[in-house]
């Protein structure tokens, strides 16, 4: 006897097809897995066994062979005992092969034949969308997170058995139908364990002697620039990253689908099974490997790179990190996307995300100052860490002092709200929005290629000469120099400016605070 059901595995930021085969034989009893199986997935003979015994189910007395195909996609993941338990009731006669027929499953069976929930449904659920599916079966626990995609049948059931059952009686006893009307129907999700705390509030706090700083923060938000603070410890560097995620604008739909979907690739979702509708914050250690930050492994996962796609990725301690790994940031930043390539296989995830670095000036923190230990060749090896090509990428560049005595004392004061005019949320917000209605198709100032600056950036002639000159009296590269116009661009937007000034492309040159010292 045969039998076939369909399920998938996970691959990077997608999910492939796999159809698993189940054939029973004459031969001594025994269960063999074939088509490139993890360990994972090899376990499965005793859970399926378990499983189906303790639901009331007889096991295979006959030889029983199992196939993953494709066979030359390697597989991983406990997501297949579910799609191999129906298969086997199929092929030995105690289930109707209809049942199964355009029926998608996903789930890890326990001893007692629960079924649990198992990491990456999302991604699972909108490749069975794709391909028609008539239903996809899941755990309980799992349905809510497969009921996001629009258009989906999705099965639940706590057990086997009560599975089983309903699939008998046609979805009318233990089984839940839940048919997905509108994605934003569903509460917020609860932020997964792992993910850094957002803060809420949507004004940017007035840091004293650090105005300019504050501005570069509007303009990361607003332009989706990214941002490099270089400044002596205490000065506000991480309190002024912790903000940028509030500042930016809500999550549409299809943003939050993606977020939400690399989150349940990663693993951080299971058992929630909700929307995630806040922007990620994400501050890996400066001792974090390449595969922790990037993401990789055997079977390749989200770094933190990733999962701070869509929001923000905070290196804190730029600086410490190994150069060689902040190298490997340079194409992720560029193209928004992350290729992981092995042997066997290659895969994607998307890593659209706002870099915010944070570092200090030399390894003691103090450089310019008395407190100062450190020689020049120090201080020099110290930022040779940064490398050009990677400051090149970064839009907005900034050095931070240490605040005079009389701006710390306003803090604790009422002139504290008088040192500079608010920038907040909804400034930025209709800085966006401008930046929509004059180009539909990108999203940020930070996305405008050299055509889409000539054609829509609106320069005055006055701006371009003063732009060549600044070209040939920095020496900047075609990449910084076209970064430069979309600061320019972004900060005639703050301003509600349709035209870009002379003005503006002066405030820009204030956040290049490095070009100089590497000319």
């Amino acid at each position: 006897m045969l039998a076939r059901c369909l399920s998938a595995s996970l691959l990077g930021f997608d999910a492939i097809p796999v159809t698993v085969e189940v054939d029973l034989a004459p031969g001594l009893p025994g269960l063999q897995l074939v088509g490139l199986p993890d360990a994972a997935i090899q376990e499965s003979r005793e859970r399926v066994r378990a499983a189906l015994r303790n639901s009331g189910f007889r096991g295979p007395l006959v030889r029983v062979v199992v196939n993953l195909a494709p066979a030359d996609l390697r597989k991983e993941g406990p997501c297949f005992d579910l799609p191999i338990a129906l298969a086997l009731l199929v092929a030995s006669g105690q289930l109707d092969a209809p049942v199964l027929r355009g029926l998608w499953c996903a789930g890890e069976l326990g001893l007692d034949g629960s079924i649990r929930p198992c990491r990456g449904i999302l991604a699972i659920a909108c490749r069975a969308a794709e391909q028609k599916a008539r239903a996809l079966v899941v755990a309980s626990d799992d349905a809510a997170e497969a009921s996001l995609v629009d258009g989906l049948t999705v099965v639940s059931a706590t057990t086997l058995h009560d599975l089983v059952e309903g699939l008998k009686a046609g979805g009318e006893r233990s089984v839940n139908r839940l048919a997905r009307a509108s994605t934003l129907a569903t509460p917020s999700a609860p932020r997964p364990p792992s993910a850094s705390t957002t803060p809420a509030s949507t004004l940017i706090a007035k840091l004293p002697g650090q105005r300019l700083a504050r501005q570069g923060l509007a303009l990361a938000a607003a332009g989706g620039h990214h941002l490099l603070l270089v400044g002596p410890p205490g000065c506000g560097k991480t309190r002024l990253a912790h903000q940028l995620p509030a500042l930016l604008p809500p999550l549409g739909k299809q943003e939050s689908l993606e977020i939400t979907r690399l989150h349940s690739i990663a693993g951080l979702t299971r058992g929630h099974g909700q929307l995630i509708r806040t922007r990620p914050f994400r501050s890996p250690h400066h001792t974090s490997t390449s595969a922790a930050l990037l993401g990789g492994g055997a079977y390749p996962r989200p770094g933190e790179l990733s999962l701070a796609h869509g929001g923000v990725l905070f290196l804190d301690e730029m600086a410490e990190f190994p150069r060689s790994l902040l190298d490997q940031l340079r194409q992720p930043l560029e193209e928004g996307v992350i290729w992981l390539s092995r042997s066997r296989q290659r895969c994607r995830f998307p890593s659209r995300v706002t870099l915010v670095a944070a570092t200090n000036p030399c390894p003691c923190g103090w450089a310019g100052d008395p407190r100062c230990t450190c020689s020049e060749l120090k201080r020099k090896r110290y930022w040779s860490r940064l490398s050009g090509p990677l400051l090149d990428r970064l839009d907005l560049q900034l050095k931070l002092d240490v605040p005079a005595a009389d701006n710390l004392r306003r803090c604790f004061g009422q002139e504290a709200t008088d040192l500079e005019p608010d920038l907040d949320a909804a400034t930025i917000q209709q800085a966006r929005a401008r930046m929509r209605d004059r180009n539909p198709d990108q999203a940020t100032n930070r996305d405008l290629d050299a055509k889409a600056l000539y054609e829509c950036g609106q320069f005055s002639c006055d701006t371009i000469d003063r732009w060549d000159a600044v070209i040939q009296t920095r020496r900047l590269s075609l990449r910084s120099g076209l970064r430069l116009l979309r600061v320019a661009r972004s900060i005639a937007d703050l301003r509600a400016s349709e035209m870009v000034e002379v003005a503006d492309l002066a405030s820009a040159l204030c956040f290049r605070s490095f070009d100089l010292e590497q000319s």
